[in-house]
């Protein structure tokens, strides 16, 4: 099957690793919501299911880019790792963009209105969250990509290594799609199989 037809379903059931089942209930008790909401507020994927389009694209860049790069030399990470991460890297964005009027919104809109926090720190909230209701657990290396999926940034120090190899493989995905596909794939997250999604 040609990788552009894999909706995001498919492509999180070939994940190959034993959260596979938990990744996979988190996708479906917010489906919808994942297929409604933007990528961004302007610059990325930033039509509605937008944020759908844009994951799909990152496990997709991930499944060719991993593949291209073990032909050189192995890689100290799985492809499945960082698959994970890449399911993982924009989670607040659903939360985020949805309406106000849903409920799992509202808790996080609220939380980021209230408490003035920052929408990365509500990503980790919302990770939290995810450990506790559906016993998700992620390795440090993957703590890592996500923490620096974007990025260094102050962070950067030139006599110290702060992201570590899955960081700058989720990094070089993430960006891909975000700054070379920007505009990219809209509607490749749906599947055949449900194209109302």
């Amino acid at each position: 099957m040609n990788i552009l037809n894999k909706g995001l379903k498919t492509l999180l059931e070939e994940i190959n690793d034993p959260r596979r089942e938990i990744i996979l209930s988190i996708y479906k008790d917010h489906e919808e919501l994942f297929h409604e909401a933007k990528g961004s507020g302007h610059n990325h994927q930033a039509w509605v299911g937008g944020y759908a389009d844009h994951i799909a694209e990152c496990l997709r860049i991930n499944d060719v880019y991993y593949d291209s790069l073990q032909k050189m030399r192995p890689l100290e990470f799985s492809k499945d790792s960082a698959a994970i991460a890449l399911f993982l890297h924009d989670i607040e964005k659903p939360f985020r963009y949805g309406s106000i009027d849903d409920k799992r919104c509202q808790k996080w809109q609220d939380i980021f209105n209230r408490e003035a926090k920052d929408w990365e720190s509500i990503k980790w909230d919302i990770i939290k969250d995810f450990e506790g209701k559906y016993g998700l657990e992620l390795t440090e290396e993957e703590k890592n990509a996500l923490k620096y999926t974007h990025g260094e940034g102050d962070d950067h120090c030139k006599d110290e290594r702060v992201s570590l190899p899955l960081a700058a493989h989720v990094h070089h995905c993430d960006n891909t799609s975000a700054r070379i596909w920007y505009d990219k794939g809209q509607g490749l997250s749906k599947t055949k199989l449900n194209p109302k999604l």
